[in-house]
């Protein structure tokens, strides 16, 4: 299976910094972490459509094709207060 976990860069919305956080592209969309440097909560959405890719193990016996869905991210995931409504 491919591999989905991607190294993001995220800035918080709080203190405006930049850090990194190892997220799941095909997982749930919507995730609420905190700031590693002011420890404000934060809410992650991916936003944008999911696109469906088709994977094949190659070597494997009876290998079949797998589909998973990921998202496409920006370079920089801006994060936003977790107790505002969206």
């Amino acid at each position: 299976m491919e591999n989905t976990m991607k190294r993001q860069k995220i800035e918080c919305w709080q203190c405006k910094r930049i850090f990194t956080l190892l997220i799941d592209t095909a997982g749930e969309p919507t995730l609420t972490k905190a700031c590693p440097y002011c420890h404000a909560p934060l809410k992650l959405a991916f936003g944008g459509e999911p696109q469906n890719i088709i994977t094949v193990m190659r070597g494997a016996a009876k290998s079949q094709p797998q589909e998973i869905t990921v998202y496409q991210l920006p370079e920089i995931l801006e994060s936003s207060d977790p107790s505002l409504p969206q």
